[in-house]
């Protein structure tokens, strides 16, 4: 079978000053663990609700499901977190329920917290969720007809586009290279096993997300399945399988939830933590990467520390990539005014005309397509 080879990208620390205007720094990567995790290109996560795991695993009424568990791995510890349902998806897409304890319909971007989607963007990659009956793409609405609010975290964010809320109509069919690098996919409340049995959702699954988990594995990409919580009736342990490319086969057991979920998508794509992933570990037992670097040659962009440079004043900055195929293509965001990027040396140069603290976020990409990313702040002082 071939798969496409996965690239690891992780942040790394240099930069280099020009004409001794900026200060030079270097940040150890905190996240050592990331060599063990694949970077696929495409991720989806598909979310069911309120089902213990023994009626998933083994149950008869859910073929399709034990058919993705059986060539692909299953967490035989995952719990969920909390009752009811909507903390839960907050926990799994923002790493804290912030602050709602019930499945109460929220203010749509009322919130500024750290996610994933958030974080997934400001690292260069792509999100977006396929949200079975949202009357329209953006939409904020609580409910309509088998839709419901509750289910879908990433509307209640004002740092996630509302155009990335789309209905599952706009999920793609057969284009799948299409797909942003992480999708969720949210049923309605009967497809999602909560208004209706187990079997309903395992057709659903089979139906619309099938010809994803063929492709999946061999275009370096997973599809990955978990609920929300359990029936109230069990200890909060629910099914969760992974299945694509670098899935190894077999039951992982160890105590995982939903922030450990949550970190294993961070660090597969370098991004910061949101809540509490930061402390929580990234499941590494079900991929066949075994802790090395995964083959295609650990495309590495160094991640500066923090950078100074003085108002209307000379200064550079050259980023330095390793690894990789070339030729080398470097992208820069969030530059002030003045300074610019060099597409094919990775280096930023130029005098700045605004002052302030600037986020800037640099990608570099290989000839296969691989990209890695490297952000840091970069301060612009009067003197």
């Amino acid at each position: 079978m071939r798969r496409t080879a996965n690239l690891r990208r992780r942040a790394i620390a240099a930069a280099l000053g020009a004409l001794g205007l900026i200060a030079v720094a270097t940040t150890a990567d905190a996240h050592t663990g990331r060599s063990a995790l694949p970077s696929y290109d495409h991720v989806v996560v598909v979310v069911f609700e309120n089902k213990q795991y023994g009626e998933i695993i083994g149950n008869g009424d859910a073929p399709y499901l034990n058919e993705l568990a059986q060539s692909g791995a299953d967490l035989t510890g995952m719990k969920a977190l909390t009752h009811p349902s909507q903390p839960n998806y907050f926990n799994l897409f923002s790493g804290a329920t912030q602050g709602l304890t019930g499945d109460g319909c929220y203010t749509a971007q009322s919130m500024t917290a750290p996610n994933l989607a958030q974080e997934l963007i400001a690292a260069g990659k792509t999100f977006a969720s396929y949200n079975e009956g949202l009357p329209a793409q953006g939409s904020t609405t609580c409910s309509d007809g088998r839709y419901r609010q509750k289910h879908n975290p990433w509307f209640a964010f004002r740092n996630v586009p509302l155009d990335t809320g789309r209905t599952f109509a706009q999920f793609p069919r057969g284009d799948f290279g299409s797909l942003p690098t992480l999708s969720f996919v949210i049923p309605d409340i009967c497809n999602d096993m909560h208004d209706c049995a187990v079997g309903s959702g395992d057709t659903w699954l089979k139906n619309n997300l099938a010809d994803y988990a063929r492709w999946a594995e061999d275009h370096n990409s997973l599809l990955m399945v978990t609920w929300d919580e359990d029936n109230l009736l069990g200890s909060n342990r629910i099914a969760t399988i992974f299945h694509g490319a670098h899935v190894k086969r077999g039951s992982v057991s160890g105590d995982y939830n939903h922030y450990n979920l949550l970190r294993t998508f961070e660090d597969m794509y370098g991004t910061g933590h949101a809540g509490n992933a930061a402390t929580a570990a990234p499941v590494t037992g079900v991929f066949d990467t075994g802790g090395t670097e995964p083959p295609g040659g650990g495309l590495e962009l160094a991640t500066p520390g923090p950078q100074t440079c003085r108002f209307a004043q000379e200064c550079g900055v050259k980023l330095t990539a390793t690894g990789g195929r070339t030729p080398l293509t470097y992208r820069v965001t969030g530059l002030p005014f003045g300074l610019s990027a060099d597409a094919g040396g990775g280096r930023i140069g130029g005098r700045p005309w605004q002052t302030g603290t600037f986020p800037v976020t640099a990608t570099v990409t290989d000839a296969t397509g691989a990209t890695a990313t490297a952000s840091f702040p970069l301060t612009v002082n009067w003197f």
